[in-house]
């Protein structure tokens, strides 16, 4: 958690920041060593955090190398059809490269991935990479949105909780808070999306239970978009609900108080700007999440983006090249997501370029 307030700081909420001057070319050259120290500070961090995602991206492409060994089912069998002779089945195999060594394999693999080749789709022709970058714009679209949903309702619903329950006020209400919060949790995704297809398309028919451009896509995206925020609003809201308890506790803000500013600027201008670290830590853990979580409701809501590409290539086709490139791209996704995160957290936070909050 950052604190606006620090000894530093102002003394009234009108007086200016920073501590007076007395000598200005002594003040310079403090401020050039600073400069100069918070750059190497930021070359290191910019380093160390690029080195990270490097590593990572690396044994990324390995996994999805050997992930595809593990899925259960014969590709060419799949390719060839059920009544192909064992002659047609082996010729498949051999045009696919399957009957080489895995070392051969691998190798042929490391080398296309580093072109940005996936190889072509074993049931349809096309480069895989093609195919999941046409569904990857869907999937982002529903993730972002309900991201977006997730910090506004979530973060505000704690705020607003946490502030009328300081002090063991409104206990009923801290309570009812906490069963609603934890049974929304409770939930898994792809429950509460059949839920809310029981409800909003099959009782009240005011939301498509499917995309179909019938109903347009943003009617469409409701109810997978609520799918996937309804856990993520619960858990940010417990979150910030905690963070903003602590925080009205701590001393800069029993000097906000003393202030008698009016509440609502007291918490904008103070409270709210120190709950940043925890929303922008939780926004990249959020929606790294949810593109997982994508996969499978858009399966329910047929929604056309990776998770029905994906659970496609793995359940029907055992389409290889699919299922390689569509994890890679979304394991390349949530490291960026991850890594600009850490960069934002750094402008807002100084103290985490140096790693205490690794």
């Amino acid at each position: 958690m950052t604190t606006t307030l620090t000894p530093g700081s102002p003394s009234s909420p009108d007086s200016p920041a920073g501590p007076a001057t007395g000598d200005a070319p002594a003040a310079a050259t403090s401020g050039g060593h600073r400069a100069g120290s918070r750059g190497a500070l930021w070359r290191r961090f910019l380093v160390r955090r690029g080195a990270g995602a490097a590593v990572n991206v690396v044994l990324l492409v390995v996994l999805t190398f050997f992930i595809v060994q593990l899925i259960p089912g014969d590709p060419a069998t799949a390719i060839a059809g059920e009544n192909a002779t064992l002659e047609q089945v082996e010729l498949v195999r051999e045009r696919l490269g399957l009957d080489e060594p895995l070392p051969v394999q691998l190798g042929r693999y490391v080398g296309g991935v580093v072109q940005g080749d996936f190889g072509d789709s074993f049931r349809y022709g096309l480069p895989a990479l093609h195919i999941v970058t046409t569904a990857l714009p869907y999937t982002l679209s529903i993730a972002a949105a309900a991201v977006l949903l997730v910090l506004l309702v979530g973060t505000t619903a704690g705020i607003v909780v946490g502030i009328a329950t300081r002090g063991d006020r409104n206990r009923w209400l801290d309570r009812v808070f906490n069963v609603v919060t934890g049974f929304m949790q409770a939930i898994p995704a792809y429950l509460q999306a059949t839920l809310l297809v029981l409800v909003f398309a099959v009782w009240l028919a005011v939301l498509p239970p499917a995309y179909t451009l019938a109903y347009g896509p943003v009617e469409s995206a409701v109810l997978p978009v609520l799918a996937l925020s309804i856990g993520g609003v619960s858990s940010v809201a417990r979150i910030v609900r905690r963070e903003t308890a602590v925080a009205q506790e701590m001393d800069f803000m029993r000097t906000v108080r003393g202030w008698r500013l009016p509440a609502g600027r007291a918490y904008a201008k103070h409270l709210l700007p120190n709950l940043l670290t925890t929303t922008l830590t939780l926004s990249g853990i959020i929606l790294t999440s949810m593109l997982g979580s994508a996969l499978i409701v858009e399966t329910v809501f047929a929604w056309p983006g990776l998770g029905s590409t994906v659970i496609q290539a793995i359940a029907v086709d055992k389409d290889y090249p699919v299922i390689q490139a569509a994890v890679f791209v979304i394991g390349t996704v949530s490291i960026l997501i991850t890594l600009l995160i850490d960069v934002v957290l750094g402008l807002v936070d100084p103290r985490t370029l140096g790693g205490s909050h690794d």
